[in-house]
């Protein structure tokens, strides 16, 4: 009698140390897999909104925002358009969200995005997500604004204060002349999305000019043909991509992939890839 009781005591003591242990295991294992999170969510990861849709970016875990809203600097200031920035752009009537989010954070990736003027890998004076400026009017066409930093009782307050035409003309001539001397103006990251949405827009219609059946393609492929007609302008990617031009026009997407490599100076072997993949995509 008094064995088979310590056995059974002995018994109870194994069950309680079996399930501490199998506590014990669940807890490390939620801890290991909470700590091994979604790349875009946790501390310094933030959403903001734009007008044209919501930002969501890394910007570290400062808890302050420029441009209103809660935590980062993307959104209605000036950086935070990085690679670790998905840029979710909402419906209107005059374009898909979803898709017009595809076509943005590809070029995104592929263009780079800067705030400030800026030359692209052959020169040009840029802005933007790739939006080239052709001349002084151009730039004046844009809302650059400076940043104006005022001393207030030990505080530096930050403004952001719009920049005149005049100043803009000249500070884009300076550049042209002297590729050393940048101007120290900056759009808003709302108004590189605008007018990335603008530049979007404008080379789809040249697109279908070029290919009859454009609105019908998937979204993938109206990506990678946007991302092609955007990097090379249409009149390059109407004369010098005959082959792929009657690809796309028979639906034959596989010759199409093969023939839309490109020889580019920047991101050049991802670039072409990332199209090649979306237009055999078939969905």
């Amino acid at each position: 009698m008094r064995i088979f009781l310590k056995v059974l005591t002995d018994s109870k003591k194994m069950n309680k140390l079996i399930l501490f242990i199998y506590t014990v295991v669940f807890f490390v294992k939620e801890v290991m897999f909470m700590g091994i999170e979604n790349s875009n969510q946790g501390p310094g990861w933030h959403d903001h909104d734009t007008p044209y849709g919501t930002i969501h970016s890394y910007d570290g875990d400062t808890g302050t925002y420029g441009g209103g809203g809660t935590g980062g600097n993307a959104g209605g200031g000036h950086t935070g358009l990085t690679a670790n920035t998905w840029v979710d752009i909402a419906t209107t009537k005059d374009y898909n969200g979803r898709y017009m989010s595809m076509c943005l954070n590809n070029l995104k990736d592929h263009e780079g995005s800067i705030n400030t003027m800026y030359r692209d890998s052959k020169g040009n004076i840029t802005v933007g997500i790739g939006h080239y400026l052709g001349s002084a009017e151009m730039a004046q066409a844009l809302p650059f604004n400076r940043t104006k930093v005022m001393h207030v009782h030990g505080d530096d307050l930050e403004s952001e204060v719009a920049v005149s035409k005049s100043d803009i003309a000249s500070a884009f001539n300076a550049y042209k002349s002297n590729p050393r001397d940048v101007p120290s103006m900056h759009l808003s990251n709302a108004d590189v999305i605008g007018q990335c949405i603008k530049d979007v827009q404008t080379t789809e219609n040249g697109l279908r000019g070029l290919y009859p059946g454009y609105d019908r393609f998937s979204d993938p492929r109206k990506t990678a043909l946007v991302d092609m007609g955007f990097n090379l302008g249409i009149p390059t990617l109407k004369s010098k991509f005959p082959k792929f031009n009657d690809a796309v026009n028979r639906g034959d997407w596989n010759v199409a992939a093969d023939e839309s490599h490109r020889d580019l100076n920047q991101r050049g072997d991802k670039r072409n890839k990332d199209t090649a993949d979306q237009l055999r995509y078939n969905r």
